[in-house]
C-alpha cells in the first residue's frame, strides 16, 4: 500500500513500522542463511571426538587456509553441501581447522597445541587436505590432498568415508 496524503498519521506510522519490521526479518533471514554457508570450525577436538563416539561417526577434518582458493572451491562444491545434506548425518562429522591462524586447538588428549603442529601429526603440509579419523584421533582412511577432479571428487570423498567407517 503506497503512502498517500489521504492517510492519517497513525496509518502512516503503522505502514512505516511494518516496513521496518519486514526489513529486520529479511536481514535476520539473510544472516541465518549466511551462517549455513560457512564451514564448522573446531578448536576442541575432545568435544568433536565425544560427538563422533556418541553417534558412531567418522570425523573428517579439513585443514584449510583463508587465502587458499582451492579450499574455497572444495568447501563450496563439496563440503558445505555435505554439511547441509542429511544423508551424511549418520556417517561423518565434518569439521575444519585453519592453518593460517595463530590459534591453538585442544587435541584428542586434551593438550593445547598450535594448529600447524597438530596438522603435522597427520602429515599435512598442503591445503586443502581432508583427514579421516576415529574418536581417538587415529587415522582410519587415506587422506585426500588438494582438489584435482571436480567431476569425481565427491565420489573420492564418499569412498574415503566408507573406507574409514569400515576401519573402525
Amino acid at each position: 500500500m503506497p503512502i498517500t496524503r489521504n492517510m492519517t498519521p497513525p496509518m502512516r506510522a503503522r505502514l512505516w513500522l511494518a516496513a521496518l519490521l519486514l526489513a529486520g526479518v529479511a536481514s535476520a533471514v539473510c544472516a541465518a542463511a549466511h551462517q549455513v554457508d560457512k564451514m564448522i570450525r573446531t578448536t576442541d577436538l575432545r568435544e568433536e571426538a565425544r560427538i563422533a563416539r556418541d553417534r558412531n561417526l567418522v570425523l573428517m577434518i579439513e585443514f584449510s587456509s583463508e587465502t587458499c582458493p582451492y579450499c574455497r572451491k572444495l568447501e563450496a562444491l563439496f563440503l558445505l553441501p555435505m554439511q547441509r545434506n542429511a544423508d551424511y548425518d549418520d556417517k561423518v562429522l565434518i569439521r575444519s581447522i585453519s592453518l593460517d591462524s595463530y590459534e591453538t586447538v585442544i587435541d584428542f588428549d586434551g593438550n593445547s597445541v598450535d594448529t600447524g603442529e597438530f596438522a603435522a601429526r597427520y602429515g599435512v603440509s598442503l591445503t586443502p587436505t581432508l583427514v579421516f579419523v576415529d574418536s581417538r584421533g587415529v587415522e582410519v582412511g587415506d587422506k585426500l590432498v588438494g582438489i584435482w577432479s571436480e567431476d569425481f571428487y565427491g565420489g573420492f570423498i564418499d569412498n574415503r568415508i566408507a573406507e574409514a567407517r569400515a576401519n573402525f
